[in-house]
């Protein structure tokens, strides 16, 4: 559980973090992203990382109680 979670925290941040890229570098070429889709995948981003969170947590308590 522990290693879909990491996966999860790893491709929120990284989706989230390219999308900030082609936002900054919007200034240069204009119109190459909309703001809706840009939202939407922010949003998705940050589903990834709750869930992602939610996975670790949970990962965590599970071996705590097995060993």
């Amino acid at each position: 559980m522990q290693r879909v979670g990491f996966s999860f925290v790893l491709f929120g941040l990284v989706l989230i973090l390219a999308v900030v890229a082609v936002l900054l570098t919007d200034g240069l070429a204009p119109g190459r992203v909309a703001p809706g889709f840009a939202a939407l995948a922010a949003a998705l981003g940050g589903l990834c990382l709750v869930l992602g969170l939610y996975g670790l947590e949970r990962g965590r308590d599970a071996t705590r109680h097995m060993g």
